[in-house]
């Protein structure tokens, strides 16, 4: 077979809302080229609209193009047709349906398929208009009975009717070129004979010395049950899948039997290819860390621990090269090189280019906004140009990343000017951390940015500054972020701008429809008035305190919002006023205005019947205000009270609250910090704010961890939420980690909560010696209880890898979580 591969070109068509399908699609394209190719002598590339490059022309003529140049058409439908392309058609794929028909008619395409995602209508609801449609042309493909369909569940599902539809495509393109060409099976037989002619050197055998000695000491083995052990039927799997070859399925070490080899032969000279096929394990696994890895890497050759990791990220295939990008991001290196021909800039052109994998794309952006430096922008920004319109914006946040380190109002300016999506909470803080340093010239220009985050930054700052102006505030009563909008009515109000109550409940309530996903015809709406609620409450705020105490008078018994402006401003007044009215829970307080109320006529009988079923709630509202306020002037002289309303009242979790328990509390009030905010959701007054549902799971760590650090190995034994217990790790310091004993650290090793292991045991890389971090994971590996395999691989880091090495990848890491 001549060494020139055939394309075979594919198109994809479908509506919005099958990502993941299209994705996988790619996915079995690739993984079908990696298997097939050679065999068949043609490689696939599939096409779709997101390949189409943009220009001023219709966007479907742009598809189109595309279309025109494919042998084959793969379409996919859900519950979508699709929106009006702009022509005769009533969908983008309906033209391409009936523009692949019309080619093959004309014997300029060969075939094409259609593959229907099941969609379950419950009992008694109408499918919506769009899915209609989908079922009408299904129902007219089974009339025609001419073009292949099938139907599909999931995205796993839909990789296996594609591969076998690639397979056969694949499998007919090669008879049809063995017919073209009769004397390909001869070429191929010739080649074959003088390939094979001549015994093998003696340097260039299948298998490595120490993978030879071991079979062949295998081989001499009896067939009884007890003749072979699990870890060596283990290591016989893994020579397997160290021998690969063009032609062969990818194969990788399953997670038990890599962590059995890890177990038994973590010491042992494995040979080189062995150590090889163990890091293409571990890399392939890491999305879930449940494979060693770092001490593979330590002993693989002489070349260096990143050398097979850079190989993979460089040309292996593409779950390798994702995750081998990924660890290389987490190892601070910067855009590898391999030799002349990988140089860095083919190196970043092959990770960003339209034929790479979104899988490697993703990491491939995320690895340059964090390794890469201001050297590196010039061939980032020319990479960039080359690229499809839709991956460009990622390159650039990326770019925006690398200024973010040097210059941030560069990266501000690059961000506003080419749309950047700035939803990264690190790359947004990175942007915002230093305040100081940004000019209010670069705010401004931030008002017009895309992404809405970005804005928010900007106008809170602006607005702190007094540097908002008049038709920047009008213009973000509009925005499509409600805290800008409320940010801007404030604005508005303080440069004097008459705004009617009605026009500040419009632009801050948020409607937000209920809508079926499967676009039913049932729909109901849901209004938000949080946003509305605080514009109220800051306008109390800017009240003396006489006129605001009478206002709350005048409310009665719905004053709680007047109360709280009262503590916010005048929390030295308020704090004798709150300590009497918690005594009881501010019942008496109630009941004091409800009998006033009735006294002057104001509340009836129905009135009250309505304010007594609300008592609880008013009650509630009223002492999670007024506990804050008291805990905020931190008088030790309070603590039995804050004690008896948290043990008696439903509290949500305030920092205020935990901050005053961390500092004048006790072992004891642990329980009281746990319980904080735990509570379930009331039914309320339609519009008020939910006070009860917020956890607080940093701060609770925060307070839990200061009243029990003189008893660490109680305090983690305690009975705790998963958020918390997690919150607890990360803030644990290296000297408590250093002082608990390998028995405390091992119990913690084998918590059941996933996560937690994983922050935990990372915490003990950056915090232990390299020598006991060894320790307590030959503890933990040869121990006879359970063990997780995450922890494994995470302890590894530390045991195997230079101290400063691990100690920084671990924090990298933790970063992450």
């Amino acid at each position: 077979m001549s060494d020139i591969q055939k394309i075979v070109r594919i198109f994809i068509g479908s509506p919005g809302g099958l990502k993941d399908e299209r994705q996988a699609a790619h996915d079995v394209v690739n993984s079908v080229n990696r298997s097939h190719a050679d065999r068949w002598g043609l490689q696939f590339k599939l096409l779709g609209w997101e390949d189409s490059v943009p220009g001023y022309a219709r966007a479907q003529d742009k598809i189109n193009e595309d279309l025109d140049k494919c042998d084959y058409f793969i379409g996919v439908l859900w519950d979508r047709w699709g929106t009006p392309p702009g022509s005769t058609y009533s969908s983008g794929f309906e033209e391409e349906y009936f523009r692949a028909e019309g080619r093959i008619k004309d014997g300029l395409m060969k075939d094409m398929a259609i593959y229907f995602k099941k969609v379950d209508v419950p009992e008694n609801m109408e499918p919506g208009k769009e899915l209609r449609r989908v079922r009408a042309f299904r129902q007219k493909l089974i009339g025609e009975k001419k073009v292949f369909f099938k139907d599909f569940t999931d995205a796993q599902t839909f990789k296996d009717v594609v591969r076998e539809k690639l397979e056969e495509i694949g499998w007919n393109e090669t008879d049809l070129r063995t017919n073209e060409n009769p004397d390909s099976t001869q070429s191929k037989n010739s080649t074959s004979t003088q390939q094979d002619s001549g015994p093998p050197t003696a340097d260039a055998r299948l298998l490595d010395k120490g993978a030879r000695d071991f079979l062949e000491d295998l081989i001499q083995r009896s067939r009884d049950w007890d003749g072979t052990s699990s870890q060596e039927v283990a290591r016989l799997r893994l020579i397997g899948t160290a021998v690969t070859r063009g032609g062969n399925d990818q194969d990788y070490l399953g997670n038990h039997d890599a962590n059995l080899i890890f177990a038994y032969f973590r010491d042992t000279a494995l040979s080189n290819q062995e150590f090889r096929a163990l890091i293409d394990c571990g890399v392939f696994g890491f999305q879930h860390q449940n494979v060693p890895l770092w001490r593979w890497l330590q002993k693989y050759g002489d070349a260096g621990i990143w050398t097979r990791l850079i190989e993979l990220a460089i040309y292996g295939e593409d779950t390798l090269k994702r995750y081998a990008i990924e660890i290389l991001a987490l190892g601070s290196l910067p855009i590898p090189s391999l030799d002349d021909f990988f140089t860095k800039e083919r190196v970043v052109k092959v990770w960003l280019s339209d034929d790479a994998s979104d899988q490697v794309f993703d990491a491939a952006v995320s690895f340059l906004g964090s390794n890469a430096n201001s050297n590196d922008l010039k061939l980032l920004e020319e990479t960039a140009a080359s690229i499809s319109a839709h991956r460009r914006p990622q390159v650039e946040r990326a770019i925006v990343s690398i200024l973010a380190k040097t210059n941030l109002n560069g990266a501000l300016k690059r961000a506003v000017e080419n749309d950047v999506d700035v939803s990264d909470k690190r790359l947004l803080e990175s942007l915002f951390g230093n305040p100081r340093s940004l000019d209010t010239s670069t705010l401004i220009s931030c008002l017009s940015a895309k992404s809405e985050l970005l804005r928010s930054r900007a106008v809170k700052l602006l607005t702190e500054r007094n540097e908002l102006t008049l038709s920047a505030a009008e213009t973000l009563l509009t925005d499509s972020n409600h805290e800008n909008r409320l940010m801007a009515a404030e604005s508005l109000r303080r440069l004097g701008v008459e705004l009617s109550d009605d026009v500040v409940k419009k632009a801050l309530s948020i409607v937000k429809p209920n809508s079926n996903p499967f676009g039913l015809m049932f729909s109901r709406t849901e209004t938000d008035e949080s946003y509305y609620d605080r514009y109220r409450a800051n306008l109390l705020l800017e009240m003396d305190f006489r006129s605001l105490q009478s206002k709350a008078d005048t409310q009665g018994v719905f004053g709680y919002r007047e109360l709280s402006a009262l503590y916010a401003k005048f929390p030295k007044k308020m704090r004798d006023f709150a300590r009497v009215n918690l005594a009881d829970k501010f019942k008496g307080y109630l009941e004091r205005h409800i009998e006033s109320g009735k006294a002057t006529g104001e509340i009836n009988e129905n009135t009250e019947t309505q304010i007594r079923s609300l008592e609880q709630f008013l009650q509630t509202m009223m002492c999670n205000d007024a506990l804050a306020a008291l805990c905020a002037g931190m008088d030790t002289r309070d603590l039995d009270l804050v004690r008896d309303v948290l043990g008696t009242a439903e509290i949500n979790a305030n920092e205020v609250i935990l901050k005053y328990l961390a500092r004048f509390g006790e072992w004891s009030d642990i329980e009281l910090v746990k319980k904080l905010g735990d509570y379930p959701t009331r039914r309320r007054p339609r519009g008020l704010l939910d006070f009860l549902e917020t956890k607080a799971p940093e701060q609770k760590a925060t307070a839990i961890l200061a009243l029990g650090k003189d008893r660490i190995a109680d305090m983690l034994t305690l009975e705790l939420d998963g958020a918390v217990r997690i919150s607890i790790a990360k803030q644990l310091s290296k000297k408590l980690i250093g002082e608990l004993s390998d028995e405390v650290l091992l119990r913690e090793l084998n918590r059941a909560d996933d996560k937690y292991r994983i922050v935990f045991a990372i915490k003990c890389v950056s915090a232990l010696q390299k020598s006991r971090t060894a320790r307590i994971l030959d503890g933990y590996v040869d121990s006879s209880e359970r063990r997780f395999y995450n922890s494994i691989h995470w302890l590894d880091l530390g045991a195997s890898l230079p101290s400063k090495l691990a100690k920084d990848i671990a924090e990298r890491a933790l970063s992450t979580q």
